[in-house]
This record gives C-alpha cells, structure tokens and sequence, in this order.
C-alpha cells in the first residue's frame, strides 16, 4: 500500500497545486467520503488537509502529503478496501471549498429527497435484492455510514453503502407504508411488520416482505427484510427442495393422518414455509379437495389452496398471545380437519396447540429447535407436561431442517485444486475422501464463480432429519434418558432401532454426490471430526449410501 503511495506521490510532485476553480471533474462530480456520515469519515481538523472521493481520487495539501495523520486516513482507506486511484495536490481553502458544497449538496439533496422518493428508493433495492433472488436484506445503519447487505443462497453480498441520514430515512419511509406493526418484546425500539402488495414496493414475484427492526448500541440500528416469493401451487415435489427418499416418504404418512402435532424446525431462514406449504398442498390435492384447512398466521405467508385464513388482530391492552388464542378458539369452533399455526412461541400458544392434538385434530406449526429430536425438549421447555408428549397420539411427526448451498457444476473445483488455492486444508481432505472412499478429484468444492452462478452457488438444498415417534422412544424420553432414546432413534432397523439418519449424515452424502461443499458443511451443521465418534454405523455405511442415493 505504502508503495503504491509513493509512485502516486512522486507523480503528483511534478503537477501545479490545483485551485478550486481548477478541480478535476473526477474530483467536482465524485462523492466524499471523508465528510459528515461518508464511510471515511474524518475529523474537522483534517478536513483542511485531505478529501478523499468513492472513485478513488484524494485531494491533499502539498505540507500534509507525508504526514502521519494522512498516512493513517489512507491506511484506513486500503482497509476498508478503497482503492486510491490517484492523489492530487491543493491548497487548505480548496479542500475546505470542497467540503462546503458537499455540505450544500447534501442539504438540496436531503430535501429533494421526500418520504415518496425514499420509497422509490427502496422499491429499488428490494427489486435488486428480487432479481439476486435474495432470501434477505439487510441494512446496517453505523455513525459514519450506513450498508445495505442481501443474503444470496445463504452468503450475504454487500449491495450499497449510503450515509447514515440516508440509511436511517430509508427504514422510516419501510414503516411508514408497512402493515401488521408491533413490538415482539413490548418495547417501542423492536419493531416488526410487513410490506404487503398494497404497499406499491414489492415487484412482481415478490408477495411479501417481513420487517424486523433493533436498534443498536451507539444509536445505530440493524432492519432485516426476508422476502416471501410468490409460489406456484401446483409445487408438490419434496425431493426438489433436497429431502431424500425415505425422509420424502415418513412426510408422506404424517400427510395421511388425520390427527396429532407434526412440527417443522430449524433456524431463521432455513426454508421451513416453503417445505410447510408445499407439504400442506400435497395433502389438499391427495384428499381430493374434501378436508377444511385453517391457518392463524401473523402476517399471512402460507399459500394453501383452498385453505380458509385467519387474521390475527390484537385489540387494545391485549398481547399478541392472547390475540393468537382468541382466533384458535374461533377455528374450533368452525370444524376444521387441519390446523396450521404459524410458530409455536410461548407458552400459551403452546399448550394450545397439544390441547388440539388431545382433541383429535391434525395442527401442523413450526418451531425453534437443534433437532429433530431437540423439537421434545423445545416443547418440554414451553411448559407441556411429560404425561401429554409421550402419548403417542400426540406428537406424531418431527421434522428438523437447514439449507445448503448447491455447488455450480461450471466453476466448482476439486479438493486437489481447492488445497493449492489454501481453500481446504490437508486434514480435511483426506478425513473427507477416506470417509467418501472416492478420489480427491471426484469431490468438489466452491468456485471462485462464473457467468452461470453466484459467487459458485447455483441455489440451495435441504438437508434434513424425519422422525415418526413411536412408543419406545417416547417411553425413552419420558425416563429423561436422552442417550438412550438418541441410540434407539440411530440403531439400524434390523437391530430393533428406529433407523434415523442424522442431518450431518444426509449432507455428507450430498458433499459425495457432488452438490455440496464440505466446508459450508463443516460451518452450518457440524464437524467432519465428530461425526466418526458419535455416528460410528453411519460412518461405516456413508461410502454405500452416497452412491445409492
């Protein structure tokens, strides 16, 4: 960096000192970022000596050029990987003549820039986030500036960086037009919402987008936005979205029962909607249209066919909670098969739920769990008594899941390649091709990227685990032997065990087949090193398998 300085520097020596009357176009015309709120924001001091603009140029003063508190701004500079493309001379009034109109320009812009042009604005970015197809947008609001991020088959992207006044504006003009506001934790500073299709943000494709919105320390603030996209009904295919055969298969019989709690787990963002509403669909169209399905969802994401939709709406002085309530008592009153719910949260909510499955009918909700088997726990830790989740007409299906990326087939690259480029390490590879029993170049990892993908993705897979409890490995859980129900669940069929497959199990089968990365593996599901001391038999059998599937 200090090189590259230097040879700019001796350039520039030979030039005349420029006068504000004499400033480049690059310099009149670019964006500073060293004024007020810019990402190089510098102190009052220093803007009489330097000015450094988005598209690389930097104004100096000929006595500050070799100063250490130039240095500094311009290491800061190389840090936030700014590439300087050129320094020029001028004297202390012309770099203060270039902060003042700067300081004008953002005023006429601040007021240019109405409550409906902040809205265009962001019309624009979830447009440009649609056409990424983003599963997220974030806008991250600092004191200097703020950045728009948007997560691109799991990897968030940065988008955009504007100021902080900027930033801050364009979250307001979001709750201005959203619907479905209110504060999950009671306080005013976490807000949530909706922009729904009235709004006149969402382009087409898009049906909805989610607000949620914290504030940060140092009054800075944080607003993800997940976008729902519209989806065809007639999507019925589980294994399209990654699920195997036997996991597509246990799905299917929870779908022919008529009563009991099926639960779906995973983190934020780990596809659970999709996979709900394609499971929900399947059902409507193999019971030929003849069952009565309500969803209490708040806001509404699940697009079921035929499916009757309950709005929930708090009145005053009443929680989200109690609200929730008010509207399952109103669905049981209205003879419903199948009651979906949108998330078991709390307590309330939760007992509920098991009240329906003790009733004889069908609830299907997600849930925040480790797990398949953790969904239990989870449940257990929202106050449903042990008695009611090891009656096996209760809990009848569990399902846990996370996404992963799927590999371009045009950029991905061998393990050989992927070590010469410091991608993989020596350990990995070979603990990964000895476990696969295949040839290093036989097993691939992410590209650096190509005309055909993103970044080396081409979308993402599930990876799963299906559970169909039945009474001995409730019976297991209600003697709080965890070790002993997880050993029942793994122990193979013919050893008198249930047969489970856990999730690394089912990703590092994909890693074989050429879809996914170990690496991502390793950081979104577990490490290659526990896998052969906590699922010996699978890890015996995993060579086989990836080659079946």
């Amino acid at each position: 960096m200090t090189d590259d300085f230097s040879n700019k520097a001796n350039t520039g020596s030979k030039q005349s000192i420029l006068s504000s009357e004499g400033l480049p176009s690059e310099i009149t015309s670019g964006i500073l970022i060293s004024g007020n709120g810019g990402r190089l924001e510098v102190s009052k001091r220093e803007r009489s000596r330097i000015a450094v603009f988005q598209n690389g140029y930097v104004v100096v003063t000929p006595e500050s050029r070799w100063s250490s508190e130039v240095k500094a701004i311009l290491d800061r500079a190389g840090r936030a990987e700014i590439a300087i493309h050129e320094i020029m001379e001028a004297d202390s009034k012309s770099i203060l003549a270039i902060y003042e109109r700067n300081s004008r320009n953002n005023n006429e812009t601040a007021s240019k820039l109405s409550g409906i042009e902040r809205q265009r604005e962001l019309r624009r970015i979830i447009a440009d986030a649609a056409r990424m197809n983003a599963s997220d947008i974030h806008f991250y609001v600092f004191p200097s500036f703020s950045e728009i991020k948007v997560r691109i088959h799991g990897r968030l992207r940065r988008l955009s960086i504007h100021s902080t006044e900027e930033g801050k504006a364009i979250i307001n003009a979001a709750f201005a037009v959203a619907t479905d506001q209110g504060s999950e934790t009671g306080s005013t500073s976490f807000l949530k919402g909706a922009l729904t299709r009235v709004s006149g943000l969402l382009p087409p494709g898009v049906d909805l987008v989610r607000l949620q919105y914290s504030p940060t320390t140092g009054h800075c603030a944080s607003l993800v936005m997940r976008i729902k996209y519209s989806n065809s009904r007639g999507d019925h295919d589980l294994k399209e979205l990654g699920f195997l055969s036997r996991q597509v298969s246990d799905i299917g019989l929870m779908r022919k029962r008529t009563s009991g709690l099926y639960l779906l787990a995973g983190k934020v963002s780990s596809g659970k909607t999709t996979t709900l509403q394609r499971i929900l669909n399947t059902m409507v169209r193999e019971k030929n249209h003849e069952i009565s399905i309500y969803s209490i969802e708040e806001p509404v994401e699940l697009d079921i066919n035929g499916a009757i939709h309950v709005g929930v709406y708090p009145k005053p002085h009443q929680t989200r909670s109690e609200a929730f309530i008010e509207a399952i008592k109103a669905t049981l009153r209205s003879d419903p098969n199948v009651v979906v719910l949108g998330e078991l949260r709390d307590r309330e909510l939760a007992g509920y739920a098991i009240e329906l499955a003790l009733t004889g009918h069908a609830l299907w909700t997600t849930v925040h769990a480790g797990s398949a088997l953790g969904i239990l726990d989870r449940l257990s830790d929202l106050g449903i008594e042990h008695w009611k989740l090891t009656e096996p007409s209760v809990v009848r299906g569990l399902i846990f899941q996370r996404l992963l990326g799927v590999l371009c087939p045009n950029c991905k690259i061998g393990l050989p390649q992927g070590r010469d480029q410091g991608r993989i390490s020596d350990f990995l590879l070979k603990e990964i091709t000895n476990l696969l029993d295949s040839h290093p170049d036989k097993i691939f990892i992410r590209g650096s990227g190509c005309d055909s993908c993103l970044h080396g993705l081409i979308g993402r897979t599930v990876v799963a685990e299906t559970i169909l409890p039945d009474l001995n490995l409730l019976q297991h859980y209600a003697s709080n032997n965890r070790v002993r129900m997880r050993k029942y669940w793994l122990s193979p069929a013919e050893k008198g065990g249930c047969g489970g497959k856990p999730i690394l199990h089912n990703a590092l089968i994909k890693v074989g087949k050429g879809i996914c990365d170990i690496n991502e593996v390793e950081e979104e599901i577990d490490l290659l090193q526990s896998y052969k001391s906590e699922y010996p038999y699978h890890a015996s059998i995993l060579a086989r398998e990836w080659r079946n599937h």
